[in-house]
């Protein structure tokens, strides 16, 4: 994983920030690194960046 990219473990609702607490959600981001294609949430507050492990084929 990316430094500064942390990851967000999944339970019940995902619309929280685990950082600043932000409720209305992510901003969604996409990488390829070597042939995984990752989504990245970003906190529209804070800007943190989390890894919730789903992966695009």
């Amino acid at each position: 994983m990316d430094a500064g990219i942390q990851r967000l473990r999944l339970e019940g609702t995902v619309d929280t920030c685990p950082v600043c607490g932000y409720t209305d959600g992510w901003h969604v981001s996409f990488k390829i690194k070597d042939s995984a294609k990752m989504i990245i949430l970003i906190c529209p507050d804070c800007h943190s960046r989390f890894d919730p492990d789903w992966n695009l084929k």
